[in-house]
């Protein structure tokens, strides 16, 4: 037999089986944990490649900004763990994907970005 209580509480037979926070919503919150794994990726990757000499200045430029949006990123997961409304899940993840975006694109064109932002 199912019933159901007001309490967001389905019980079969007898046996309530209650949906807690961390249970609802998994595939935007395993995106997002996704995606703080690739930030992480992206800085051992621009540490490894573009950390040498000619581009020294600017690789710290974009380390820097990346640790920034890696910030971001750890701020929405926190913002969305706790979250119960699926509104504020899926603008966080929209967020933490445009964000990721501009990271990527700045990695990818990392020399165009030195060229237009010199070092003074």
């Amino acid at each position: 037999m199912l019933s159901c209580v007001k309490s967001k509480t389905v019980t079969f037979d007898k046996k309530p089986v209650v949906m807690t926070n961390s249970q609802r919503f998994k595939f935007p919150k395993t995106v997002l944990f996704g995606i703080s794994v690739l930030y992480i990726v992206i800085l051992f990757v621009t540490y490894f490649v573009y950390y040498q000499e000619p581009t020294l200045e600017c690789a710290k430029r974009l380390l820097a900004a990346q640790i920034v949006a890696f910030g971001v990123q750890i701020l929405l997961n926190y913002v969305n763990y706790h979250s119960k409304n699926k509104i504020v899940i899926l603008a966080t993840l929209f967020i933490s994907s445009i964000v990721l975006a501009g990271v990527l694109s700045s990695f990818f064109n990392f020399n165009l970005m030195c060229n237009l932002f010199p070092m003074p």
